[in-house]
This record gives C-alpha cells, sequence and structure tokens, in this order.
C-alpha cells in the first residue's frame, strides 16, 4: 500500500493540472456593462462591453434583453443586436419600447458543442426619459393635497374613501408601484410632534414593521418639509428584511371628525424608484 500512494499521489496531481490547463484554455465571455446597479436612460446611447478569452474576434456574438418583473416571471424583448464581431464594446440606444423597470443583458457565442454565455450578474434599471416624459397632477379635493405622475402609468383613486390613489403601468394588470394616501393618527399619539411621531409610525400601522432603520428629511419642490423612512420587517417569523421607502408629510388634521396625521407615499416596487424620487418633490398642499 505504501509503494501504491507515491503513484496515487502523481496521478491526482497529473488530473489537477490538466484540469487548470483546460480551463485555462476554455473560452469564455464576460459582460461588464450594464452589469448590474445601472441606471440607463430612455433615448440614450450607451456603450456594451464585454471582455473574451480564447474566441477570435471575427467571431460573432449575439444579445438578448429580458425584464425582471418578478422572482418568477420575466419578460424576454427585442434587441437589434446579433451576429456582432467579438470587438469587446458595441453602442445601443435604449428604445422607447421597454417598460420602465429591471432588467438582464445576455451575450452569448454559439459553437459546435456547448453555447459560451454570460449575463448581468444583477439586473440594472430602464428608466423614461425626464426630458420627454409627460406629466399629469392628481389633485385630493377632500384633503387638500396633490402630485404629479407620468402619463405612463394608470391612476386609480381609492373608491369609497378617497383619502389617495394608486399608480401602475397601464400594459400591465399587476399591483400599484407607487400608493399616495393620508393616513389616520394612531390611537394615543394623535398629539405628538410630528418628527417623533413618524419615527414611530410604521411600527403601529404595519403589520411585521419592527423598527425604524433610517429616516431622511426631503424637500419638495413647493418648499413643503417630509420624511422619507425604511423599516425593518421580518415576514413570517423570518429573517430581518428592510422595506422600500415610505415618505410622511403633516396630514390635513381633524376631517369630518378625524385625525388624519400624515400624508404617506409609498413606493410598492423597487424599479420605479426613481419615478417615485420624483413624484415626491412634485408633492405640495394647499
Amino acid at each position: 500500500m505504501k509503494k501504491l500512494l507515491p503513484t496515487i499521489i502523481i496521478i491526482l496531481l497529473l488530473v489537477f493540472v490538466g484540469l487548470f490547463l483546460q480551463n485555462k484554455d476554455s473560452p469564455s465571455l464576460t459582460l461588464i456593462f450594464p452589469n448590474g446597479g445601472e441606471v440607463l436612460e430612455e433615448g440614450s446611447t450607451y456603450t456594451i462591453k464585454w471582455d473574451s478569452k480564447n474566441i477570435p474576434a471575427d467571431s460573432k456574438v449575439s444579445m438578448s434583453l429580458r425584464r425582471v418583473i418578478s422572482a418568477t416571471e420575466e419578460q424576454e424583448f427585442p434587441l437589434d443586436l446579433f451576429d456582432l464581431y467579438n470587438t469587446g464594446s458595441v453602442e445601443w440606444t435604449v428604445s422607447n419600447m421597454y417598460p420602465a423597470g429591471d432588467y438582464l443583458l445576455s451575450i452569448v457565442k454559439y459553437s459546435s458543442s456547448a453555447p459560451i454565455a454570460d449575463e448581468s450578474d444583477a439586473p440594472f434599471q430602464i428608466v423614461k426619459s425626464s426630458q420627454e416624459m409627460n406629466w399629469q397632477t392628481y389633485y385630493n379635493e377632500d384633503f387638500g393635497y396633490s402630485l404629479s405622475y407620468p402619463d405612463n402609468l394608470i391612476l386609480r383613486e381609492f373608491p369609497g374613501t378617497k383619502t389617495g390613489a394608486g399608480f401602475r403601468l397601464k400594459e400591465e394588470m399587476s399591483g400599484e408601484c407607487i400608493t399616495v394616501s393620508v393616513r389616520e393618527a394612531v390611537k394615543d399619539k394623535e398629539d405628538i410632534p410630528f418628527d417623533q411621531y413618524v419615527r414611530e409610525a410604521a411600527i403601529e400601522e404595519i403589520q411585521d414593521y419592527k423598527r425604524l432603520n433610517s429616516i431622511e428629511k426631503v424637500t419638495t419642490d413647493s418648499g413643503l418639509d417630509g420624511y422619507k423612512t425604511t423599516w425593518g420587517y421580518t415576514f413570517l417569523g423570518g429573517e430581518e428584511e428592510i422595506s422600500l421607502p415610505i415618505t410622511y408629510f403633516e396630514g390635513p388634521g381633524n376631517v369630518q371628525g378625524i385625525n388624519y396625521k400624515t400624508i404617506q407615499l409609498n413606493l410598492n416596487d423597487s424599479s420605479f424608484e426613481e419615478v417615485y424620487e420624483q413624484m415626491l418633490r412634485t408633492f405640495s398642499k394647499e
């Protein structure tokens, strides 16, 4: 047995060296830009960049684009980037056919064996051009506040209560990506200062919200001050997660015998964060 050990060790070393050399010489593609976290604006031109190893420059690569709608749902979009020479970069102008949202880009070279491919490590955002976007105004007459929203969103005022409204993309039947509404004061906290109330509000109002994670003072274009917050919460006893932003403005107070302490602007879909920030700045009160 002792005599066999050196032979076994030599064989294993040869196997490892062979695998190393094989991997070293294997062709590969690596997407560099966009690779996750970038914000690309409709109508603007960007340089898609990638790196390749052991793939000739005259080889052809193709690209594809997928929108990430949810953790389980994606939508593929046409992309006029195919049969490209492997130069490492290509110019791409973001078309207006793509809804605002999160996307993944893939690059692939088809070969006689298995395809050689890579994709964005994480989603990047496509947003509508702020210069070309048409805006409309939602005015809540009952509670005396207003804000503007882009016309690619559908407005749905809450029936019955008329306390606020929800906004969603026209071409989607999914939930509302942004909501705004007045909120009745939590019992026994009606008279505490507004900035203190904000620091406790979501814990009292929303199930499973456990602690204030962040708070930031914001000022709208009309000069109104508010507080943008995020919260730590747990779902079904799992690990803590951080909420999307809730921004609080002072409410109208007593309306028909009810103390409306806050007006809240909620982001419900992270892919609309830039639109949310733009809408937030337009918020105004009588």
